[in-house]
């Protein structure tokens, strides 16, 4: 790819992230409160008053009014940009990814620019539902089912095109091959749901409570359905890293005894694991099996 057509998909790609993140900023708060994310217009919370477009620019309208309202100068969360930051960098890295590493780790779809693109337009859906999810699974410790569902349904949609145009490309020879695909991704959905669920199940049992919510067993049926078995194993295994970690520091800043229940979200963690996965999984596996050479 050209040097300079690079730099400007880059920068479309950073700025529609940034974008997309403004408007899950409005999901994250409206959808758990069961309010449209439609109406009323994006307005302050403290004075009501509306948001003008100028004043609504991802990234830059929040550092112009220096994270304050502009009418009753109210404080605006600096969650707000954060969030913005993330999902403009998480597209960029995404469309990077596809680019730099071309889009067969990922899908068959091995046809130039047009399976490039088709990987890139799911990577950045998937985002998308992570994000949202997250920080909606932080706030009210659930998982919509948008974020859930629709990562499943996204998954073996996204196999069945796969399939289709494997079927297209072998012609009259090799059509059973060009379901491998779908197969894969419903494998990687009935073992993430299912392996979860095991883990739920025998967690519930050992503290006598529920250990995890549903939504996170749709949201690792979400991972497998996308990415295979394999991803549901070495995210399983990162996102218990990463709530341990935290859980840990929440104890220890909370000064809370040991072996008292803290309730963490689990989504986030999953999220994290997934996003390790999609960017260095295949350097992750190679280095686990240098272990035994």
């Amino acid at each position: 790819m050209d040097r300079g057509l690079l730099y400007i998909l880059s920068f479309f790609s950073f700025w529609l992230g940034a974008c997309i993140a403004s408007f899950l900023n409005v999901v994250i708060w409206r959808v758990p409160r069961g309010e449209s994310i439609v109406t009323p217009p994006s307005h302050c919370p403290k004075c009501g008053s509306s948001i003008r477009w100028w004043q609504n620019i991802p990234i830059l309208s929040w550092l112009a009014l220096r994270g304050k309202c502009a009418n009753c100068r109210a404080p605006i969360s600096p969650r707000y940009i954060l969030v913005e930051m993330l999902g403009g960098v998480l597209f960029l890295a995404a469309f990077l990814l596809v680019v730099l590493r071309g889009a067969g780790w990922f899908s068959v779809l091995d046809c130039g620019v047009a399976g490039d693109a088709a990987a890139v337009l799911v990577l950045w859906i998937w985002i998308s539902l992570m994000i949202a999810g997250s920080f909606i699974d932080f706030d009210h410790q659930l998982l919509p089912d948008f974020t859930t569902v629709g990562g499943m349904v996204l998954g073996l949609a996204f196999s069945l095109v796969q399939a289709a145009w494997l079927a297209c490309a072998a012609g009259g020879r090799g059509r059973d091959a060009a379901w491998i695909p779908f197969a894969w991704s419903l494998a990687g959905l009935v073992f993430g749901f299912g392996l979860l669920w095991l883990v739920r199940w025998i967690g519930s049992k050992a503290f006598r409570r529920e250990a995890m919510g549903m939504g996170d067993v749709f949201l690792m049926g979400a991972v497998g359905a996308l990415f295979g078995p394999i991803a549901v194993l070495v995210t399983l295994i990162l996102s218990s890293v990463f709530g341990s970690v935290v859980g840990i520091g929440m104890i220890l800043l909370s000064k809370t005894k040991l072996g008292k229940f803290v309730a963490i979200p689990y989504g986030p963690y999953i999220c994290m694991g997934c996003l390790a996965w999609m960017f260095r999984g295949p350097e992750m596996i190679d280095w686990y099996l240098h272990l035994f050479r």
